[in-house]
Parts: structure tokens; C-alpha cells; sequence
């Protein structure tokens, strides 16, 4: 079970888990369990080639840059557990009770 359950491994999911991870020592994030399923098969940056975004090398795929990414927040963050190789099928419950269902039954 987790406190914080981030859905979807593209910059969306990657970037909040990067913020959560580095307020790892702030009262309201230190003693929750925090993690990430890392699907990224729908993200529109799978096809992408970059070439003129700031910061970003020209000709990088933007696959590349998501593995990059959960790379990053793996070494920075190991707190953060990643879920590979699950997809969020069903999401019940009412606030602040919610179960997520996944095609593995996490």
C-alpha cells in the first residue's frame, strides 16, 4: 500500500516523483511511502525527436529521454519504488480510501 501512488512513467509522473523525492526530508513527505508505475507505452515523447528544445541535445529521441529520466530518479530517489511493467486498469474508491487496479493485481 502506498501513501502517494504516481500513475504513468512519462515527464508528467517522472517530474512529481522527482519533487516528492527531493522533499524526501520535509515533515509532510518523510514518512510516506511513495511509488511510481512507470508505464509509458501511451507517452506522445515515445515518437518525439527533439531539435530545438532548450537543454535538450539536438536529434534525441524522445524515448531516450524517458528511460533518462527514470534513470535519474532511480539514483536520486531510490526511495521512490518503481513499478515496471504495470498498467492502471481501474481506479475505485472515494476520497481519501482509493484502490488502484492493475493488470498484474498489484
Amino acid at each position: 500500500m502506498f501513501d502517494v501512488l504516481i500513475i504513468g512513467g512519462g515527464v508528467a509522473g517522472v517530474s512529481c516523483a522527482m519533487v516528492l523525492g527531493s522533499a524526501h526530508k520535509k515533515s509532510f513527505v518523510s514518512d510516506k511511502k511513495i511509488g511510481i508505475l512507470t508505464h509509458q507505452k501511451s507517452s506522445s515523447l515515445q515518437e518525439a525527436l527533439f531539435n530545438n528544445a532548450y537543454g535538450i541535445r539536438a536529434g534525441k529521441w524522445g524515448s531516450d529521454l524517458l528511460s533518462e529520466s527514470l534513470e535519474q530518479l532511480k539514483s536520486s530517489y531510490p526511495h521512490i519504488q518503481q513499478i515496471e511493467n504495470e498498467k492502471v486498469m481501474k481506479v475505485e474508491g472515494i476520497f481519501p480510501e482509493f484502490k488502484v487496479i492493475t493488470n498484474k493485481n498489484i
